[in-house]
């Protein structure tokens, strides 16, 4: 028998080097993820829109000495972070790696995400410096893209060459000695990103007519505005963005989310991000992925007395009961509930040109639209999973998370439809629309709900290398996907449930409504046949105990089944049959069948 350790091909690497993420926004979040793991309280990214010619990404984070550096450039998917190694190069604590120095708890944990920029360029400089540190290190970048043909060509046992890498230092000033940070200098973009980040194919596309005369595609209504292009026939266009100029970087934040969430006129489609081009897809998309603080305040800190019903996540077959706040009392406070917590750094901004970023989700605490539900609904827990201490390996080890679900009759921007999974207040996936894969047909209540998870604990095991989506079979996923369909399946019931109740409550006021109705009818005939003066029959649909006898025995005598809606009908036949005297030359006997009879025909005319 034979023992060999496993190891990783070369080959993988150097596939990583050439770009495993899908969209800009995901390369600008992983630099983001980095600085925060760094402990930087301040990301400015500057893309040079709109030609996109050289982007620059700076934080004021702790920076990296010359041997940090280079252990990290030349060692990707060896990250220091989460391993004993972090204390050694200042990534980690040393009593914790999973935390950064400052106390964050780490995002990154493989060591590719430096690499990300290679999605954008092949050419960058890292430059860095320490808290400290008496020099400022360059390291420059040249990635080679990787030629699976040349394998052929290549001997065996040969190593596959990433890229190139120079390393340079130079002393700086005493007085830039405590200055700290790493600026990533982008040049050369590769020509798709640039184009991508432009929305060169949807300008290109609404240019196209169809059949009506109608442009193809829909162009977006906020834009960057579109670069003259005589080679795809594309002519200039002003900029038409969603803030002004004198705009503060929130203001310009808080004008993208409203652009996001607005609703043309008369429009039957719900409004989505297909309104901002990509430029500005990529801010709204990054916003939503990072650890920033939510443009008005984090959905934990919501209070009673605010309008929204607030329901628990029950254990075992129990019923969701409504979690009762003062007024002024968060759901965070009574349920000691972590995630969102001040950042222990003191705060996490990036400003990506210009605009000051915050998470993009507001819940409103007013419905949307009239709804059977009379108020927006807010489902919340927190959950461990339990498994055994001697199961734990398998495992994947321990998983603990909170989460919330919300309800509202419109859920906008559509694209926040569905459920997120933040990873240590971070996410690499978009909403997801399907809830994990919910099997339960229930596709308009499933459009009204927004819901995110915060994991505290477990699923980084999970997540595959691009950071963007899951490995399905990891026992935290499952155990996730099936408290989250559960927690579906509570609030959808109570919400048909609250539905029901108010349907109930209005068909019983229409019915109050229309036996007020017909009694009043009655008594105005009673009126004009007996004169203003006569004493009527007492007013009430009810009892019948004070009318007149010849009313009341004809109404509560019945030999025949008898509806509850037909008594305040048969009242109202009575006193109107009274008031042409019919009743009183009737014996009681023959008063209830006269009724009876006359509701009986009524009731075969109203069933044709």
């Amino acid at each position: 028998m034979i023992q060999l350790p496993l190891s990783t091909s070369q080959r993988i690497i150097a596939r990583v080097t050439d770009g495993i993420y899908r969209e800009p926004w995901a390369a600008f979040r992983e630099l983001c993820a980095n600085a925060y793991d760094a402990d930087a309280q301040r990301v400015v990214i500057e893309t040079g829109s709109p030609e996109f010619d050289q982007i620059i990404v700076r934080d004021d984070g702790a920076g990296m000495n010359p041997e940090t550096l280079a252990y990290v450039v030349q060692n990707i998917g060896g990250s220091s972070k989460r391993t004993s190694a972090g204390a050694v190069f200042h990534t980690a604590q040393e009593a914790d790696p999973d935390l950064s120095p400052g106390g964050r708890p780490l995002i990154g944990k493989i060591g590719i995400g430096l690499f990300a920029v290679a999605q954008l360029t092949q050419h960058f400089q890292i430059i860095t410096k320490a808290k400290g540190e008496r020099v400022r290190t360059w390291a420059t970048v040249v990635l080679s893209t990787h030629n699976e043909s040349r394998l052929k060509e290549t001997a065996p046992d040969a190593e596959f060459e990433a890229g190139r890498v120079s390393i340079s230092s130079e002393e700086v000033p005493e007085c830039e000695k405590d200055s700290h940070g790493t600026t990533i200098v982008l040049h050369e973009l590769r020509p798709e990103i640039r184009r991508l980040l432009q929305s060169v194919n949807l300008w290109q596309a609404q240019a196209e007519l169809g059949p009506t005369g109608e442009p193809i595609v829909t162009p977006p209504k906020y834009h960057i505005g579109c670069l003259t292009d005589q080679k795809r026939k594309l002519e200039g266009l002003k900029a038409n963005l969603p803030w002004h100029d004198n705009d503060s970087p929130l203001a310009r934040f808080q004008g993208l989310v409203r652009a996001a969430s607005e609703s043309e006129r008369g429009a039957k489609r719900s409004p989505s991000l297909e309104q901002l081009d990509e430029y500005l897809r990529s801010i709204w998309k990054l916003s939503l992925a990072l650890p920033l603080q939510y443009i008005n305040r984090h959905p934990f800190d919501l209070e009673g007395g605010s309008g929204v019903l607030f329901l628990d996540v029950p254990q075992g077959n129990r019923r969701p009961e409504a979690i009762e706040l003062k007024s002024g009392q968060s759901v965070r406070s009574k349920l000691g509930l972590v995630s969102g917590q001040a950042d222990i750094i003191g705060s996490f901004d990036v400003l990506f040109d210009g605009v000051l970023l915050r998470r993009p989700i507001e819940l409103s605490m007013q419905l949307a639209n009239d709804s059977r539900v009379g108020q927006p609904v807010m489902m919340v827990g927190a959950d461990e999973a339990p498994f055994p201490e001697a199961a734990l390996g398998r495992a994947g080890g321990r998983l603990r998370f909170e989460a919330y679900l919300y309800w509202n009759s419109k859920i906008s921007p559509k694209d926040i439809q569905g459920s997120l999974i933040r990873v240590r207040e971070a996410s690499g996936t978009l909403y997801d629309q399907r809830f994990l894969d919910y099997q339960v047909s229930e596709q308009n209540r499933l459009r009204q709900i927004t819901a995110e998870i915060y994991v505290l604990e477990g699923l980084d095991g999970a997540i595959n290398i691009d950071r963007e989506s899951f490995n399905y079979s990891h026992p935290h996923y499952i155990y996730i996907q099936k408290w989250l369909h559960r927690a579906l399946r509570l609030l959808v019931n109570r919400l048909k449930l609250l539905a029901s109740e108010d349907l109930g409550r209005e068909r019983e006021e229409g019915r109050a409504k229309t036996q007020q109705a017909i009694l009043g009818s009655a008594y105005s005939i009673w009126a004009a046949r007996r004169g203003e003066e006569a004493d009527p029959p007492l007013r009430t649909s009810t009892s019948f105990v004070e009318l007149p006898t010849s009313v009341s025995e004809a109404s509560i005598v019945w030999d025949r089944q008898p509806k509850k809606e037909d008594v305040p009908l048969a009242t109202a036949l009575s006193v109107v049959l009274e008031a042409y005297g019919v009743l009183s030359e009737l014996r009681a006997v023959d008063r209830a069948a006269l009724i009876n009879d006359i509701i009986q025909v009524m009731r075969a005319h109203g069933s044709k």
